[in-house]
């Protein structure tokens, strides 16, 4: 059981200090308002190691969202939108040469 704060609200019973909780209240309560969800913003946060890159396109062909793409000269791979990353992984386990990681924010 939680020993926490707990608040009263007309969705129901929620816990303030659980910040996590807080936001997905906060996006029901905009759905509920709005009748639209509530826009949601980066789960991840992409680092490159352009010297470890052999420019094998793995990354940038794995990616669901679009996030990486390929420098103009080939050579490497850019953040091209990182408010996209979902922090799926896909690119940093495909990596063969772990040029890439992927901090879940």
């Amino acid at each position: 059981m939680y020993a926490g704060v707990i608040q009263y609200n007309e969705i129901g019973y929620i816990c303030v200090e659980d910040e996590v909780l807080m936001t997905e209240v906060m996006q029901v309560e905009s759905t509920i308002a709005t009748g639209t969800p509530a826009k949601k913003g980066p789960r991840g946060q992409v680092y490159l190691y352009a010297r470890w890159c052999k420019g094998c396109h793995i990354c940038v062909q794995f990616c669901p969202t679009g996030v990486l793409e390929m420098h103009a000269s080939g050579d490497y791979p850019l953040v091209v939108q990182p408010e996209k990353c979902t922090a799926c992984h896909f690119c940093d386990t495909h990596c063969p040469d772990l040029a890439i990681v992927v901090k879940h924010i």
